[in-house]
């Protein structure tokens, strides 16, 4: 068994009772290490992940370590000191030891007092052996390493060569493999892309300084990773759109910068497009920019003239300045509902040099009055019907038709909207599973409202406040 199958068992013996901070012990690099502390606070309240988002995954380390102290300090305001233990272990760098001084203490004392080990002693041995390696750290030892403290553990932990670790000796080849995929996230190798470059930029007006930022700025492409668990959380949570999952991430290479083909989600009301774009996005740890088509009666998805007093950019544009990523995600919802005169132009026609690569690398912003490369950005759309849509805009997207869910797929759907319902109010670890007298009550609800996924939202609550008046009662 290689390393990596290792800790993937380890994590899959141990991701349901054992700490985050010490989880985090077991990671081989920043970016598996990043990823967990990303998904773990995804559905903790009032935490603003997408506000930090930019910084967080820019590879630049002095901005990564601000976000992760600010992450810190809102978690610990939150009550949530694990979590808040973990952002400051993001932060440590080998090269400053006293970023250590803050997290050892209360990492040791609470592995030692405060946690309980489930898993087989050696199990704590281990780890106690990764924590001796963090305390090296913090006395200087490996000041002179540009690697993150993770991918150092791994290297001392591999070296020691100690067969009760149940891992292999290091190889020279290993060592140098682990040290290059490291070393993609760290800025220099960091993808990035220049959207607005000073060559091709004029001079921005007073109502454009919030776009001053973006002149010659490398902003960075965000990479997918873990796909085959993207893919496998999503065929779980959406078992009625298995095909349509398939479609979407079928362009997407592991490791590479995310573009997604430009995408119209096809499929009856409730049948969960929008929702579906939106937890694709939130799995790929890419922001979403929200369009509603419903209300667009205009060409206003691709700016206004500078020359106007109240001028505004283009929807992408806007999308990348929010969002400082160079590859964001555009979702026009409800895309045939727009209005369709052409007095002040069409939400259709708007749209059409952004869905092609070419012309969105050089588009010519009417707003900022200077030139974009916004090729990187993934288009999403979602529609009832594709029936009165003209057909250069059709032909422009890949249609994705979701299908519309079956009572054989409530269990599942059910149980993803249970969770939710449970991450929005904060009980995770509180809310028992659907028993299967609620479910066959749920399933009789649902049927007679048509088998819309909102509607299944507010029959699951639903049948949890009875289940909570009930326990009241009695």
């Amino acid at each position: 068994m290689s390393a990596a199958d290792d800790m993937k068992d380890l994590d899959r013996r141990t991701a349901s009772s054992t700490p985050l901070p010490v989880e985090l012990l077991w990671q081989w690099g920043w970016p598996p290490a990043a990823h967990l502390f990303w998904s773990h606070i995804a559905g903790i309240p009032g935490i603003p992940r997408d506000d930090l988002a930019a910084d967080f995954w820019s590879g630049e380390k002095d901005r990564c370590k601000q976000a992760n102290r600010t992450f810190a300090d809102l978690l610990f305001a939150a009550g949530r000191g694990e979590e808040a233990l973990a952002a400051l272990m993001l932060a440590a760098d080998p090269a400053a030891p006293q970023t250590f001084e803050i997290v050892l203490p209360q990492l040791a004392h609470a592995i030692e007092h405060l946690w309980d080990w489930p898993t087989a002693r050696t199990t704590r041995a281990d780890t106690l052996g990764r924590l001796m390696v963090w305390w090296r750290a913090a006395r200087g030892d490996f000041t002179d390493r540009d690697r993150s403290i993770f991918l150092i553990v791994r290297i001392e932990m591999l070296e020691r060569d100690d067969p009760s670790d149940g891992l292999p000796a290091a190889t020279s080849e290993q060592t140098s493999r682990d040290e290059n995929e490291e070393s993609r996230s760290d800025a220099p190798h960091t993808p990035g892309l220049v959207v607005m470059a000073k060559d091709k930029a004029t001079k921005l007006n007073n109502f454009h300084s919030e776009f001053k930022d973006l002149v010659d700025a490398r902003l960075p492409l965000v990479v997918a990773r873990d796909l085959a668990a993207v893919h496998a959380t999503l065929t779980v949570e959406y078992p009625h759109g298995t095909t349509a999952v398939d479609l979407m991430l079928r362009p997407l290479r592991e490791g590479e910068p995310v573009r997604l083909t430009p995408i119209l989600l096809v499929g009856p009301a409730g049948s969960g497009k929008s929702r579906l774009a939106r937890r694709i996005a939130e799995l790929l740890v890419l922001p979403v920019y929200r369009y509603d088509g419903s209300s667009a009666s205009d060409n206003m998805f691709g700016g206004s003239p500078k020359g106007w007093g109240n001028t505004v950019p283009s929807a992408p544009a806007r999308a990348v300045n929010q969002t400082r990523i160079a590859n964001p995600i555009v979702l026009v919802d409800e895309i045939e509902k727009a209005g369709t005169s052409l007095r002040n132009g069409r939400l259709w026609e708007a749209l059409l040099p952004f869905l092609e690569r070419e012309t969105a690398g050089r588009y010519r912003d009417v707003s900022l009055d200077c030139e974009l490369d916004l090729s990187w950005i993934s288009h999403i759309a979602t529609a009832n019907s594709v029936e009165g849509l003209p057909a250069p805009l059709v032909d422009r997207y890949r249609i994705v038709k979701v299908a519309a869910p079956a009572l054989k797929h409530l269990p599942l759907l059910a149980a993803g909207v249970l969770k939710e319902i449970a991450i929005e109010a904060g009980e995770t670890g509180f809310v028992s599973p659907l028993a299967p007298d609620e479910l066959a009550v749920i399933a009789r609800a649902w049927e007679r409202s048509g088998l819309s996924l909102r509607k299944l939202q507010k029959i699951v609550a639903a049948t949890l406040e009875a289940r909570n008046a009930t326990a009241v009662k009695h």
